[in-house]
C-alpha cells in the first residue's frame, strides 16, 4: 500500500478522481491535486465548519455536495459556487442519498421523500416514494433505482419517480449499490451481498455474511467485484458472476471512507488517514 498519495492535514470525507486532478473535501475546504505531480493547485474554503458526515459526487463539469440538510453545486474547474439550498429543516429532512444526469439532481430525504433540482432552471419538485428512508440511490437508464433502510429495493420512473418494481432483499438497509452494465449489486446492513439482473429486476444470486459488519460496493475490478468493509478493516474481492470469495486484503480503517478504483489501483480515505492512499489490487 502507497501510503499518502494525496497527503493532506486532515481526514478526507470525500473524492473525485478524474483523468487529471483529484478534488477533496478536507476539513472546511475543497482541495484540488494534480495526479502527476500531486501538487496542491487549488484550495478553496466552502464550509462555515469542519464535518465528518458529508459525502461528494461529481460529473465531468460540476460537484455536488450535500452536508446535513443542505446542498452545495461548485463549478469543477475553479470551486465556483454555483448554488447552495437547504432542502430540509433538522434530522427528520436531512439529505441521506444524492445522484444526478445531465438534466437533473436527486436527493433522497430522509423517510422516503425525492426532492430533485433541474441543473438549468433550479426548478425544485418534491416526491413522496417511501414511508422509508433511502441512503443509496443510483441513476440507470430511464429509471431511479434506490435500496430503502427496510431492506427494499425499489425501481423508479425517472419522470414520475413513481416505483415500477421492488424485490424485498431482506429486513436491514440497503446501504451501498453498484450498477455494472445490466447487473447491480447491493449491500445489506445485515451482512448480505446481492447480485441482481437488472432486466428482470430479481436477485440471481446471494451471499450471506460478506462482511461481518456493515461494507459498501466499491467497483469492479477485471472479473471481480470489490467490497469494503471499514469497521472491520477489510477489502473482499469476489468473482462478480458467482459471488465466491478470491481474496481479501486486510488494512487498517475506520468506521467509514470513500474509495475509487482505478486501472490496478484502489485510492481509500478513511478516518484514520490523513490524506488519500493508495492499494494494489494485483497483489496475491
Amino acid at each position: 500500500m502507497e501510503h499518502n498519495i494525496v497527503a493532506l492535514d486532515g481526514i478526507v470525507t470525500g473524492f473525485n478522481i478524474t483523468e487529471r486532478y483529484i478534488d477533496c473535501m478536507c476539513g472546511k475546504k475543497l482541495v484540488k491535486i494534480e495526479k502527476d505531480s500531486r501538487n496542491v493547485i487549488l484550495q478553496k474554503t466552502i464550509f462555515e465548519k469542519e464535518g465528518l458526515s458529508r459525502k461528494l459526487i461529481a460529473d465531468d463539469e460540476q460537484i455536488f455536495i450535500y452536508d446535513f440538510c443542505t446542498l452545495y453545486v461548485l463549478s469543477q474547474r475553479n470551486y465556483e459556487l454555483l448554488g447552495k439550498w437547504k432542502l430540509g429543516n433538522d434530522l427528520s429532512s436531512d439529505i441521506c442519498g444524492i445522484a444526478v444526469d445531465g438534466d437533473t439532481i436527486y436527493c433522497s430525504i430522509r423517510n422516503g421523500k425525492i426532492i430533485t433540482l433541474d441543473r438549468r432552471s433550479y426548478l425544485i419538485k418534491e416526491f413522496f416514494v417511501s414511508e422509508n428512508s433511502m441512503w443509496s440511490i443510483k441513476v440507470y437508464d430511464k429509471c431511479m433505482i434506490c435500496g430503502t433502510v427496510e431492506g427494499e429495493l425499489l425501481l423508479l420512473d425517472k419522470s414520475t419517480l413513481a416505483i415500477e418494481k421492488r424485490v424485498v432483499l431482506g429486513k436491514k438497509n440497503i446501504g451501498s449499490i453498484y450498477i455494472d452494465g445490466e447487473t447491480l449489486y447491493a449491500a445489506g446492513h445485515d451482512g448480505k451481498l446481492f447480485k441482481i439482473d437488472l432486466k428482470r429486476f430479481e436477485v440471481d444470486c446471494l451471499m450471506k455474511k460478506a462482511h461481518k459488519k456493515m461494507f459498501r460496493c466499491a467497483g469492479v475490478y477485471e472479473n471481480m467485484l470489490v467490497t469494503v468493509s471499514f469497521p472491520c478493516s477489510e477489502i473482499t474481492l469476489w468473482d462478480k458472476d458467482t459471488l465466491e470469495k478470491i481474496r481479501e486484503i486486510s488494512i487498517p480503517l475506520k468506521l467509514s471512507g470513500c474509495t475509487h478504483i482505478e486501472k490496478n489501483f484502489m485510492y481509500i480515505s478513511s478516518r484514520n488517514i490523513f490524506g488519500i492512499d493508495r492499494i494494489s489490487l494485483n497483489e496475491q
